[in-house]
């Protein structure tokens, strides 16, 4: 997560505070202050390989397409004034980088393909099969591969005498590089399309961010929604919280009134609420937030923390290595 995001819930430009949902000892404090610096921050999450060498190349890649060029934009909505549309294009690429740049987007990526990937190839390999029937010679013709493609850690084996195709893959940090790429490249323009609107908190409230700051919201009522809206899906609302008195929101259809939104402390207590329960594992905030066990109460629990911290610490060098052993 950008350190210059966060920086809008600091109040000394450095330290932030934060509410963790998973500890391994009830004794940890609900709340710590911890340097920005130093949280929101996994180790080689995007470094690949790239022959001998290992390369950042997607950090680079999100700092000059996504980052750098909101920074000036974030500010002056933070200083009250309005977008033009040239603005609100950057705004829309950034909220989509900082929507698919999460651990939670991670997990549900990789949970996803699970279930699908296999169904998946097996249709591919059955017409990819059907088509060496028809004409064999296709064995010896060069497929075009996209260039994002280039990321799948995919091993294609044609078995000629037999005229079959056998696909191995892995799904890891090698598809989801790929899934980053595609989708910030080819769908974001879905974003740039929506009309983004600044909602002011009412006086008193205080929005937090978190670990997952976008909201893709399915509204119906306060008492009716769900998480699992997506850019360009009707009847959805898309938000994203920019400091603690401002979030940003689009509505696709949505029956949310948007016109009784801005400064309502009903509707602030609500988006805070949101804010809160959409959380991954942290919660960030100028201050310390009341009535966090209400909303998402925190698990204490050793065995699941150690984990987590060392499948991060891993992450890397495991993906590497079993994407150096598939190809």
């Amino acid at each position: 997560m950008p350190q210059f995001y966060l920086k809008n819930w600091s109040k000394d430009g450095n330290s932030i505070f934060v509410y963790s949902l998973l500890v391994p000892d009830s004794r940890i404090p609900y709340w710590n202050h911890r340097k920005i610096k130093s949280t929101a921050v996994w180790n080689d999450f995007y470094t690949r390989n790239e022959g001998e060498k290992e390369i950042d190349d997607f950090e680079k890649w999100f700092d000059r397409e996504f980052e750098a060029p909101v920074k000036m934009v974030l500010d002056n909505l933070l200083k009250g004034h309005s977008l033009d549309e040239a603005e609100s294009k950057k705004l829309a690429r950034f909220i989509g980088a900082q929507y698919m740049r999460t651990p939670a987007r991670l997990n549900n990526l990789m949970a996803r393909w699970r279930t699908e990937m296999p169904v998946l190839f097996e249709d591919v390999l059955q017409k990819a099969s059907k088509k060496l029937e028809v004409n064999p010679q296709i064995i010896n013709s060069q497929p075009q591969v996209s260039e994002e493609a280039k990321f799948l850690p995919i091993k294609v084996t044609v078995v000629k005498d037999m005229n079959k195709v056998k696909v191995d893959s892995l799904i890891g940090k090698g598809m989801y590089l790929f899934a980053l790429k595609h989708l910030l490249t080819k769908m974001v323009s879905v974003l740039e399309k929506h009309k983004w609107y600044v909602i002011h908190a009412a006086n008193g409230v205080s929005f937090p961010t978190s670990d997952d700051p976008v909201i893709c919201l399915n509204f119906n009522s306060e008492h009716n929604y769900d998480f699992k809206g997506g850019w360009g899906k009707k009847n959805g609302n898309i938000i994203m919280p920019i400091s603690p008195t401002r979030l940003l929101i689009t509505q696709i259809g949505s029956n949310m009134p948007l016109a009784r939104l801005d400064h309502s402390e009903h509707w602030s207590k609500f988006f805070r609420k949101i804010i809160i329960e959409h959380v991954h594992r942290y919660v960030y905030a100028i201050e310390p937030q009341k009535g966090m066990l209400a909303i998402n109460p925190r698990r204490i629990d050793a065995a699941l923390f150690e984990k987590e911290k060392s499948i991060m610490a891993g992450w890397h060098e495991e993906q590497m290595e079993a994407e150096a052993q598939l190809i």
